[in-house]
């Protein structure tokens, strides 16, 4: 198959890229490499389908700048949808659209889905708390690890592994009679203090959704069965085992 990856540079896209391209041919396009798909030409060959996973992430930063999260997020996105409209589209969304009143992230995300719903051959992925071995900078995850945490909430997380992730992602390739929305997570959610217990609460967090948990019902019937905790992950990572992505241990 021969498919269009955007934000192949990112956290998840850079790890999805190896793993597509040991069955795909994959053209990857990123800010990174001075690609932006607000001005850019966009390749001009037949793909068999595109996975958008490009944008901006972040409930704090986009309270600082909602802007670009409705550029890079939604417009961005709009000029994608247009230019491939008769391609199937994977988009990355978040489980923040379950509350788009919460912070301009989560409004854009809502706002890309509704979007998507007019193009008839998109479906939309809502990622829950993605993690893995190697975690996004100054992040939870990468804080924890780094014992840099500065506090830590009460609210309920569904986290999950970037493998599970690509395994929800390689199953939708093959299901190209799914559309609209669906969950992607663990489907177990787990309260971030007991993460961290000897970390100081923070009881006012701007923004923030209190309770996340993927319907994984759509995903199951698909065969998607997440195979990783983040308590065992974390237990697992104290020890210094590292997992490899494509032949690792189950955690």
């Amino acid at each position: 198959m021969n498919i269009l990856l955007t934000g192949h540079r990112g956290f998840i896209g850079s790890s999805l890229l190896k793993a597509l391209t040991l069955n795909h041919t994959v053209t990857g396009i990123d800010l990174v490499d001075g690609v932006d798909l607000l001005t850019c030409d966009f390749p001009n060959e037949d793909f068999d389908l595109i996975i958008h996973l490009a944008g901006k992430s972040g409930v704090r930063e986009s309270i600082k700048d909602p802007a670009a999260y409705w550029m890079n997020n939604v417009e961005a996105s709009r000029r994608l949808f247009d230019r491939y409209e008769n391609t199937r589209i994977l988009y990355a969304s978040s489980s923040s659209a379950y509350e788009p009143d919460l912070n301009p992230y989560a409004a854009s995300k809502y706002i890309l889905e509704e979007l998507a719903s007019r193009y008839p051959n998109t479906l939309g992925m809502r990622f829950h708390t993605v993690y893995s071995n190697t975690p996004r900078k100054d992040m939870f995850l990468d804080k924890l690890h780094k014992n840099k945490l500065e506090y830590v909430t009460r609210h309920y997380r569904d986290f999950v592994h970037l493998l599970d992730v690509i395994d929800a992602i390689n199953i939708l390739i093959e299901c190209d009679y799914v559309k609209g929305v669906l969950d992607i997570g663990s489907g177990v959610p787990v309260k971030v203090q007991d993460l961290a217990p000897s970390v100081p609460v923070r009881l006012n967090t701007r923004g923030e959704r209190f309770y996340t948990c993927a319907n994984l019902e759509k995903m199951k019937a698909l065969g998607y069965k997440p195979k990783y905790s983040i308590e065992k992950y974390l237990t697992t990572a104290k020890k210094g085992v590292i997992i490899n992505l494509f032949n690792g241990e189950t955690v």
